[in-house]
């Protein structure tokens, strides 16, 4: 695959539209040369940074459609249907489910601490699992009913630790 110099925008436009259609080779590819160290196109965190800047208007907008008053919280599950604390989640994905929270709080400077958080010193395997949880997260907001609210999202094998037997 040829080097990408294109924007962090136009990647994530990329990575939703290929999830949206279901082209999962595909999607699978661009996955891994976004999350490389090798990637040539914007930094990561840009583009981590434009999906929680998607997931946030989206949320924005739809509080506002709907007049919701009270306190962002998000609801998440993991592939069992059960209920996650977001203090068990994975610590690079807690700070991306931070990141959201306080970009919907308007809070740019703890968004930026927490997307540091989620995408500084990573390997592939933690860029891949922030990367993907915010693709999925923002994919199933964007794609649910727009009157559902709160969102309810997925958290991905590998998201929570695993708990003693």
């Amino acid at each position: 695959m040829r080097p990408s110099r294109r924007p962090a925008n136009v990647i994530v436009r990329d990575l939703l539209s290929l999830t949206k259609s279901g082209q999962a080779d595909r999607l699978a590819t661009v996955l891994v040369s976004t999350a490389s160290t090798t990637h040539h196109g914007p930094p990561f965190d840009d583009i981590v940074g434009r999906l929680v800047d998607t997931f946030s208007l989206a949320t924005k907008d739809r509080r506002r459609s709907l007049k919701i008053q009270e306190p962002f919280t998000l609801r998440l599950r993991d592939d069992a249907g059960k209920t996650v604390r977001t203090d068990r989640l994975d610590p690079r994905v807690r700070a991306l489910a931070r990141a959201i929270a306080a970009n919907i709080r308007d809070d740019r400077d703890a968004c930026a601490d927490q997307i540091g958080e989620a995408c500084d010193n990573t390997d592939l395997g933690q860029r891949l699992r922030v990367l993907a949880h915010c693709l999925v997260w923002t994919s199933d907001l964007l794609s649910a009913d727009e009157t559902s609210y709160p969102p309810i999202l997925s958290c991905l094998k590998g998201a929570t630790p695993e708990r003693p037997q």
